[in-house]
C-alpha cells in the first residue's frame, strides 16, 4: 500500500465527516472555516444521546479517521495538543472512525468525549520538531485503543 497523500486524507476525512452528519443530528462548519480557526469539523444542530452521554446543541465535534492498517500495523489517529486542549475545554467530541484503506468503506465508527481522549493521552505529547508540522506537539493513537480489535474487519492482528 502506498501512503496517502493530504489531498486524500481530507477527502477520507469529509466522506466520514458527510457519514457522520447522517447518523447524527450534525452539521459541517466547512462554510465558516475562513472566518475562523480551523480546529473543528462539526457542530451539533440538537441535543442528542451517545451511550448514555448527552450531546448539546452547539457543541463542537472533531472528526477523526485511520486506515484499519497502514503497512504492518494498525492506524492510529493524529491529534494536535492545541486543537485537543481546545476541544477539552469546550466540553467537545471526537468522531473517531476506522477505514478499510480498499474500499474506503468505515469499518467502525464512534462518538466519544475530548475528555475520555485526554484520559487516554493521559500529558503523553511528541514534539514535531522541525519536521514542518503546523502544531508544536501531537499524539498519535491507535484505533484499537477504542475499539475492540476482534469486532473490527481486518484488525484481528498486529
Amino acid at each position: 500500500m502506498t501512503s496517502a497523500s493530504v489531498a486524500d486524507n481530507r477527502a477520507r476525512g469529509l466522506d466520514v465527516e458527510d457519514e457522520s452528519c447522517r447518523q447524527w443530528p450534525l452539521k459541517p462548519i466547512a462554510d465558516e472555516r475562513a472566518r475562523r480557526d480551523d480546529w473543528y469539523d462539526l457542530v451539533a444542530t440538537e441535543p442528542f444521546s451517545v451511550a448514555a452521554q448527552s450531546v448539546d446543541a452547539g457543541d463542537p465535534i472533531e472528526c477523526k479517521s485511520c486506515w484499519v492498517r497502514y503497512e504492518s500495523r494498525r492506524g492510529q489517529w493524529w491529534i494536535a495538543r492545541a486543537n485537543h486542549e481546545r476541544l477539552v475545554s469546550a466540553g467537545g467530541w471526537y468522531i473517531l472512525s476506522v477505514v478499510d484503506p480498499e474500499t474506503e468503506y468505515i469499518l467502525r465508527m464512534s462518538l466519544v468525549g475530548a475528555s475520555v481522549i485526554d484520559q487516554l493521552i493521559a500529558e503523553r505529547w511528541t514534539n514535531c520538531g522541525r519536521g514542518g508540522q503546523t502544531v508544536e506537539q501531537y499524539r498519535q493513537i491507535p484505533w484499537s485503543a477504542v475499539f475492540d480489535p476482534t469486532e473490527t474487519p481486518g484488525g484481528e492482528t498486529a
